[in-house]
């Protein structure tokens, strides 16, 4: 199984102290195919691989936030992590 991991690009501006904001996780509706997926679609991704991807974005890279067309899967995994809003302690 493959793991995923941030990106160069996500780990340069990490280093340089960057904040990051993603967009979009649920752009193209169900599945991981598509325009925005065009990348990691030879991969073999399956539907529960967003959380794997959310992971990633949100404890390696340490995302601020992440806009979603769909908001479900984003609203889960903050809640199954207890992640708070920025401000929020």
């Amino acid at each position: 199984r493959l793991r995923m991991v941030p990106s160069y690009y996500a780990t340069q501006a990490k280093a340089k102290g960057l904040d990051v904001i993603t967009w979009t996780l649920e752009r193209t509706g169900p599945g991981l195919t598509g325009f925005y997926w065009s990348t990691t679609e030879s991969l073999g991704l399956v539907e529960g691989d967003k959380f794997n991807l959310l992971y990633v974005l949100a404890f390696e890279v340490e995302i601020l936030g992440i806009f979603s067309d769909w908001p479900a899967t984003v609203t889960y995994f903050a809640n199954c992590y207890d992640l708070q809003l920025m401000g929020e302690q």
